[in-house]
């Protein structure tokens, strides 16, 4: 079963962004794709796989909310 993070700042269901993909650098110069789908985020690093969060979904949606970044609505 795959699993997705769900943010409460951003509706994913029928995002114009949906599909779409960003690449994060991790800690130790890793580099791991974050994707929304319509369910939620996913990303690729071993944190996802066993928790269904990481800070690099989190920091997707940290740029995608902050005020000093573009503000995407639904």
């Amino acid at each position: 079963m795959k699993r997705y993070y769900k943010s409460k700042d951003i509706e994913t269901k029928n995002h114009f962004l949906v599909d779409s993909t960003w690449p994060v650098k991790g800690s130790r110069g890793n580099e791991y794709d974050v994707i929304m789908h319509e369910k939620g985020f996913t990303c690729d690093c071993l944190g996802f796989t066993y928790n269904g969060k990481c800070k690099h979904t989190k920091e997707v949606i940290f740029l995608l909310t902050n005020e000093e970044y573009p503000k995407y609505a639904v």
